[in-house]
């Protein structure tokens, strides 16, 4: 599997930095149409909290949770990778 982070979205003034959303994509292994969601802050959160580490998508999570919200425009393109050893993070190719 690989997860990709693809937006993230301020939070409306007034409201609390849990709401804060990020947009992803999913791409399995099998030829399967690739998934996009979105998560909120908050929900990556208990998440993080109740899931092993071991793949792509919990990485990726782990990685929205860990990171700043002054950083938050970095994660953009940032790719997860089942294929790679412990950190499965793997750059974006990013064309300018």
């Amino acid at each position: 599997m690989k997860a990709t982070i693809v937006s993230h979205s301020p939070v409306p003034d007034g409201e609390s930095e849990q709401i804060y959303r990020f947009g992803f994509v999913l791409e399995a292994e099998n030829d399967a149409p690739p998934y996009t969601e979105s998560v909120s802050l908050r929900t990556a959160r208990v998440l993080v909290a109740h899931l092993e580490d071991g793949n792509a998508f919990v990485e990726m999570l782990r990685v929205m949770v860990q990171t700043s919200a002054l950083d938050y425009d970095s994660l953009i393109g940032r790719r997860f990778d089942d294929e790679f050893p412990s950190s499965k993070v793997a750059p974006s190719v990013h064309s300018s």
